[in-house]
């Protein structure tokens, strides 16, 4: 969806349209969830912190400007949502991964099999991962990816560059062959 539609339909919401809510949500849902997980690096609260996004989308969409940037406004609400709420859980009592994993169950962004995910997991900090999945996942341009994050298009670019760099060096160490 380009920028110009998913403007289109915060204006449809706005005005009532409910399916156009399902159409943002459908449209945007797969980037937004991996730009959370980027960030919070935990599956089950960044499923919380998609809810958290969406509902605040629907409860704030009247001061959204139309001819905005829907993208960047979408996904400064999940951001501020998951750092709110990382914030939040640092001040609570932690369990021990390692007793309480197999009770209570876990996910991290290594269990979905993928080498490259996992040595993303592993090598890149946050702001790497955030640039890296903003990109290649979610599809957004370095200038828009800047625009974001709120930092100079140099160090987007910049920081993309040696994230990769960091990554193949990782991959190729581990035994999987250049592409």
């Amino acid at each position: 969806m380009t920028k110009q539609e998913l403007d289109g339909k915060m204006l449809r919401l706005q005005q009532g349209d409910e399916q156009a809510f399902e159409d943002i949500y459908n449209e945007t849902k797969r980037g937004l969830f991996a730009f959370i997980l980027s960030i919070c690096r935990d599956y089950y609260m960044a499923e919380d912190m998609m809810q958290t996004a969406y509902i605040r989308l629907r409860t704030t969409i009247a001061s959204y400007k139309v001819g905005g940037n829907a993208y960047a406004w979408l996904y400064t609400i999940a951001k501020n949502a998951t750092l709110n709420e990382i914030s939040k859980r640092k001040r609570e009592t932690p369990l021990n991964v390692d007793e309480d994993g197999a009770r209570f169950g876990t996910y991290t962004l290594d269990d979905d099999g993928s080498p490259v995910t996992a040595v993303m997991n592993r090598v890149l900090n946050e702001t790497e991962r955030q640039i890296v999945t903003l990109h290649v996942i979610s599809g957004f341009r370095h200038r828009e990816i800047a625009e974001l994050l709120e930092k100079p298009l140099g160090t987007v670019l910049w920081t993309y560059n040696n994230a990769l760099a960091k990554m193949k060096k990782e991959l190729v160490k581990e035994g999987y062959d250049e592409a």
